[in-house]
């Protein structure tokens, strides 16, 4: 029997409302705003979510899937660039995050002091590395670390769990 995880990133899975990660990839910058159960989905992790209990988790044997199979890592790679779009940056072909121009308002979804989404960077760091892209959680570390200081939207807490998504262990809880 395979995981959920697998199933949904290297299969046809849905989630419980029949969403693929096709279906997800094509939401529109509100609904991905608006949608709070999505993102456990879009980038799973090893632990539950309060916002989502019912999401898909990944343990060391289904990461091992992930990071071996070639149509999960290109899901994933969809997945960081589409949220990446989401957030005002584009991934260039050296792998770095650009704060793109005319994604400037994109920025409003998370340049707010204490805003959801600041939560979900942290997510979707620690899932891109859960998915083997350390390269890339490291390059949407800088850009978003940037951007928010730039901004100074973040308190140095966030910043804090920021960099421990990206250099902390894996399967531990963030504290």
């Amino acid at each position: 029997m395979t995981s959920r995880v697998v199933d949904f990133y290297c299969h046809d899975g849905t989630d419980p409302y029949g969403r693929s990660v096709l279906d997800m990839m094509a939401l529109t910058d509100r609904e991905l705003e608006s949608q709070h159960d999505i993102i456990q989905w879009m980038f799973p992790l090893h632990e539950t979510s309060s916002v989502n209990p019912d999401c898909p988790l990944v343990d060391e044997h289904s990461r091992h899937v992930l990071q071996e199979n070639i149509d999960a890592r290109q899901r994933m790679h969809e997945m960081i660039t589409r949220f990446a779009r989401f957030l005002g940056f584009e991934l260039n072909d050296e792998g770095q995050f650009i704060s793109e121009l005319g994604l400037a308002s994109n920025r409003e979804n998370w340049h707010s002091p204490m805003n959801h989404n600041q939560l979900r960077i942290t997510r979707v760091i620690r899932s891109m590395r859960l998915f083997g892209f350390q390269r890339e959680a490291e390059a949407l570390f800088e850009a978003v670390t940037h951007s928010a200081v730039q901004s100074q939207c973040v308190t140095e807490r966030t910043l804090a769990y920021w960099k421990q998504a990206l250099e902390g262990p894996l399967f531990e809880t963030l504290r």
